[in-house]
């Protein structure tokens, strides 16, 4: 990606070469991205906060932080198109991506040859309004930039306004910190994230169950653009049919429950050989990896009454099985160490050690 402003118009000014899919073609992230701060479904506080600094013409340098899918992109272009005319946002907005373009130059020349000029659109109070750079993944800049964006930032604080949005603000140096207002987004309430699902299956003409709506919130763990893509899927995958837990699974490449089922009643109750035949079915046959097996079955425990002390090994055990399978162990090893960690809890719950 190149380091030239983004346009985040919703039309483009004369002939830019800039293909535009139609409407309907879009993702729906995109087709039903919030336009303004109202269209927006959670973190009221921070919104609130937000319209009183655009409403003020005060807008500070901002820091957005927090997971992904959040709102935190969607938050800064709802207010851009707020404090600016419409239609021409993009004269006053210059927007990129961090991660594919971080280094030092961009800092000295595309971000310093934008802010260098002032804005001559006057606010609500008269003011003149400040330009606004909006730097998406600014936790993957290097050192080296955001010490250099750090002096742009004080020499063109008259001009121009900074919004950096990042997953984590620890990436972020100590100097840029002090110099924004910090907001941290977090990942969004199920009531939060079922609001906007119902809105956009309602426009889609997407029949969605009540088991469909559970399974597509936990999938995506307060992740909107996760749960608006997989929603999509579910719906060009299977047109006309009834978006359900079965459809989710099936789209997102998880476990069905009846397998989850099957692979609890086995590691509970059945020999080790066949436990790990259990697994291995899951696990080359049906080609689930242990990693979500493992989510899948840790879930199911936390539900399960057993005595503290088992609950501690088990959960311990598992910790352990998912710390190896993330640093790159093989996935039949640590699937036989799932079988052996549920067998050593057996033992410890009929023996009493």
């Amino acid at each position: 990606m190149s380091a030239e402003p983004m346009e985040i118009d919703d039309t483009p000014e004369g002939s830019s070469g800039v293909f535009l899919p139609p409407v309907n073609e879009l993702p729906w992230v995109e087709k039903y991205r919030p336009k303004s701060l109202e269209d927006l479904v959670a973190h009221e506080e921070i919104i609130e906060t937000i319209k009183r600094f655009v409403g003020m013409n005060a807008l500070p340098h901002l820091l957005l932080h927090g997971p992904p899918g959040t709102g935190k992109t969607s938050t800064i272009l709802a207010c851009a198109k707020q404090m600016y005319p419409e239609g021409q946002v993009r004269q006053y907005v210059l927007e990129l991506n961090a991660s594919d373009a971080r280094g030092i130059d961009v800092v000295r020349e595309c971000i310093k040859q934008f802010v260098s000029s002032r804005s001559m659109f006057s606010g609500s109070l008269g003011s003149k309004m400040p330009k606004l750079v909006i730097l998406d993944e600014a936790d993957n800049m290097t050192s080296v930039s955001q010490f250099a964006l750090r002096r742009v930032i004080e020499q063109y604080s008259s001009n121009a306004r900074f919004c950096l949005i990042c997953n984590y603000s620890s990436k972020i140096i100590p100097a840029l910190q002090s110099r924004c207002t910090k907001f941290r987004f977090a990942p969004l309430k199920d009531s939060e994230a079922k609001t906007r699902v119902e809105y956009v299956a309602r426009c889609e003409g997407v029949r969605i169950s009540e088991d469909g709506m559970s399974a597509l919130l936990k999938t995506g763990e307060g992740d909107m653009r996760k749960v608006l893509n997989t929603l999509q899927s579910c719906a060009m995958s299977y047109p006309g049919q009834t978006v359900d837990a079965r459809v989710i699974h099936k789209v997102a490449g998880l476990p069905q429950q009846a397998s989850i089922d099957r692979l609890e009643t086995a590691l509970c109750n059945l020999p080790v050989k066949e436990c790990i035949e259990a697994v291995e079915d899951l696990r080359v046959k049906q080609g689930y990896s242990v990693t979500d097996l493992l989510h899948e079955i840790h879930d199911r425990m936390v539900k399960v009454n057993m005595p503290p002390r088992a609950r501690n090994l088990l959960f311990r055990d598992l910790a352990e099985i998912e710390y190896r399978l993330a640093s790159g162990c093989s996935e039949k090893t640590q699937g036989a160490a799932l079988v052996g960690s549920f067998h050593e809890v057996r033992e410890m719950m009929t023996t009493g050690k």
